[in-house]
């Protein structure tokens, strides 16, 4: 399972995305100059949802090793679920309060990107088990 790079991948978005359930995603600097960090359950939750569902199925998705379709067909499930995520942090941003986004606002992008990463390497390791198919 560890051997290929996809399994790689999908680690990285399940630690990604749990550091972004975890972590404040946002702060707000009330008038009396107070500093407040929000989390992204605080946050809203849909917002909430979304970043827990994206942190849940690459996780499932590892263990998916045997049933590359499966495990393709997760991710490109969690592709879509990824740029909801962004879209709504985009949402909040351009809302235009008193908040001051972190660096964490920019995971579900790279989490994004890796998903992708990860959906062509199974696509070639399905293919390759294909050809290996057709010789036997």
């Amino acid at each position: 399972m560890i051997q290929r790079i996809q399994t790689l991948y999908l680690f990285i978005v399940t630690v990604l995305q749990s550091a972004l359930l975890s972590t404040g995603i946002a702060k707000y600097i009330s008038p009396d100059g107070n500093e407040i960090i929000l989390k992204t359950v605080s946050f809203s939750m849909l917002l909430a949802a979304l970043a827990s569902f994206t942190a849940l199925i690459p996780a499932i998705s590892l263990f998916l090793y045997r049933k590359r379709i499966l495990q393709m067909r997760f991710n490109i499930f969690n592709s879509i679920l990824l740029v909801a995520l962004q879209g709504f942090i985009v949402y909040y941003i351009i809302q235009g309060t008193d908040l001051i986004f972190a660096v964490q606002s920019v995971f579900p992008v790279i989490s994004l990107i890796l998903s992708i990463l990860a959906i062509r390497s199974i696509l070639k390791d399905e293919l390759r088990v294909m050809s290996q198919n057709r010789l036997r």
